[in-house]
C-alpha cells in the first residue's frame, strides 16, 4: 500500500463514519479497509468497472486492470454496499441517498474535467461536518491544468496531507483534504 493511503485510514478510523462514498472503487480493497474500520457504515462506491476502454484510460491517465462489478461485490460481501457502475458524469448526478454523506474519497478519473464534475456533484449531498478527501495532488511535470485535484482545490480550503509519493515518469502525488 502506498504511504498515503494510511492517512486515509487513519481518518475513517478516526471519524468513524456512518456513510462512505468512495469515487474510483476499482477492486473494492480500499473499500474493504475503510470497511474493516466501521463495519457498520454504509459504503457507495462509484467505477467504470468492466464498462472501462482504453479511451476511458487514455482520457483519464488510468493505467490499472479493471474488475468486474460482481467481482467488487463478492470481495466486499458482508458489509453493506451499493456500487454504481459507469462514468461519474452521469451515475453521480442520480444518486440520491437518504441522509448526507459524512466521508468522501475521491480517487477516480484523474482528468481535472471529471475530478471537477463528480465535486459538484458530491458537495450538494454532504452532511454537516463532512470529511472529504482528494487523492492526486500533483507537483513535478505533470500538466496540472488537465490532471489531478489542483485545480479543483485552489479555490477550497485545504491541506495538502505530508505523505508523498512518487509518480511514474517523474513528479510526485499526495492526497488533500478539504474543509466544507
Amino acid at each position: 500500500m502506498t504511504t498515503r493511503y494510511h492517512q486515509l485510514l487513519k481518518a475513517v478510523r478516526e471519524k468513524q463514519p456512518r456513510t462512505i462514498l468512495e469515487v474510483g472503487t476499482w477492486n473494492g480493497e480500499r473499500a474493504r479497509q475503510m470497511l474493516n474500520l466501521c463495519p457498520d457504515a454504509t459504503y457507495y462506491g462509484f467505477d467504470l468497472f468492466e464498462d472501462a476502454t482504453p479511451e476511458t484510460d487514455q482520457r483519464e491517465l488510468n493505467v490499472k486492470h479493471h474488475h468486474s462489478i460482481d467481482y467488487v461485490y463478492a470481495f466486499l460481501d458482508g458489509y453493506t454496499v451499493q456500487l454504481f457502475k459507469g462514468d461519474t458524469r452521469e451515475t453521480l448526478p442520480k444518486f440520491k441517498p437518504d441522509g448526507g454523506i459524512d466521508f468522501v474519497w475521491l480517487d477516480g478519473g484523474h482528468s481535472v474535467e471529471t475530478i471537477r464534475s463528480d465535486w459538484a456533484h458530491i458537495r450538494t449531498i454532504l452532511a454537516p461536518n463532512a470529511w472529504v478527501y482528494f487523492d492526486d495532488y500533483y507537483t513535478g511535470p505533470i500538466d496540472t491544468t488537465k490532471y489531478g485535484c489542483n485545480e479543483i482545490v485552489k479555490d477550497l480550503r485545504f491541506v495538502a496531507l505530508p505523505a508523498v509519493d512518487p509518480v511514474k515518469g517523474g513528479g510526485s502525488v499526495q492526497m488533500v483534504t478539504v474543509y466544507v
